[in-house]
């Protein structure tokens, strides 16, 4: 277990979650203004970070006290390394991809504007997708949950049915259009899917319309999140919004991944709709108030402490 995850209380589910998506190297860059075409602008600072959907959700996790491994693709090259140094530091299980000729790792530009923390990015996924192959070969069954990002179509839809067979619980986290999408919906549990992607799907902007649309696809929930907007949440019952939660943002990048990562951990412990929304807003929000993909994580007592702060 690794040394910075929270002691979870007793009356807390401990669970173990598989995780399957697309993982990246950052290279983060904070600038007074994200430059226009053409122009210019000064970095103020920069660094880089391991980023990607599933991996940053499941730091979460282990911060919250859980069990995670990880199911993705990178090549022996620099930024291989970083991501294997990252997930062993964060106690992150994982298997080593094998070596392929002319394999490269995944990565991403991100420019953060200093003072609102809103972000461009600009991504390669990497040169090898996850393939069904890899997920047979696997430990997916042994697992609570599965999370995934909708990338490696085929093979996600591979591990969510193991999951579902096994009686487990399926999350996606849905940040662009994927292929493969119409098969897999059907074997989630609870989508998230940022407000910014309904026109993208169905070319309306309603995220209320946009989440029923997304309920008729297959999963029993839907997440709907809109940054300073906040958040809703849908079901057969009907909608639940949450306002966003006031924090001076530093860096937004990882925001929704965080949001679905305890969204992920307030629904294996059974809570209520309305908790859930609240537990994974204020996540988000704590997340934001720190520059980062890891070191910004917030624990369960960050979390608790903040909602205290913020009573309903």
């Amino acid at each position: 277990m690794h040394g910075n995850h929270d002691t979870v209380p007793d009356d807390h589910r401990r669970f173990s979650i598989f995780g399957l998506g697309t993982v990246v190297v950052d290279h983060q860059v904070v600038m007074a203004g994200i430059p226009e075409a053409d122009t210019k602008g000064e970095v103020i600072t920069d660094r880089y970070q391991v980023g990607g959907p599933v991996p940053t959700a499941l730091a979460l996790l282990r911060r919250l006290g859980m069990e995670a491994t990880f199911l993705g693709r990178w090549a022996r090259d620099p930024f291989g390394a970083m991501i294997e140094e990252d997930l062993r530091a964060h106690g992150i299980g994982f298997a080593v991809p094998p070596e392929e000729a002319g394999g490269r790792t995944g990565f991403a530009h991100v420019w953060v504007e200093h003072g609102t923390g809103r972000r461009s990015i600009a991504a390669y996924r990497g040169s090898h997708p996850v393939e069904s192959h890899h997920v047979e070969g696997s430990a997916v069954g042994d697992h609570h949950a599965l999370h995934l990002d909708g990338w490696s179509g085929e093979a996600a839809i591979v591990a969510a049915t193991v999951m579902r067979e096994r009686g487990g619980r399926v999350f996606l986290d849905l940040g662009s259009p994927k292929p493969h999408l119409d098969e897999l919906l059907p074997h989630v549990d609870l989508l998230n899917c940022p407000a910014r992607l309904i026109p993208r799907l169905f070319g309306a902007e309603d995220p209320v319309a946009g989440a029923r649309r997304l309920l008729e696809m297959g999963p029993q929930e839907v997440t709907v999140t809109s940054g300073e907007d906040g958040a809703l949440f849908a079901s057969a019952a009907g909608v639940l919004r949450q306002a966003a939660f006031p924090v001076e943002a530093i860096d937004t990048n990882g925001a929704g991944d965080v949001f679905a990562g305890a969204m992920i951990f307030a629904s294996m412990q059974g809570w209520d709709p309305r908790r859930r929304l609240r537990f994974a807003c204020a996540a988000s929000a704590l997340k934001c108030r720190g520059l980062g993909n890891r070191d910004a994580l917030p624990g369960l007592g960050d979390i608790d402490a903040f909602l205290r702060e913020h009573p309903e």
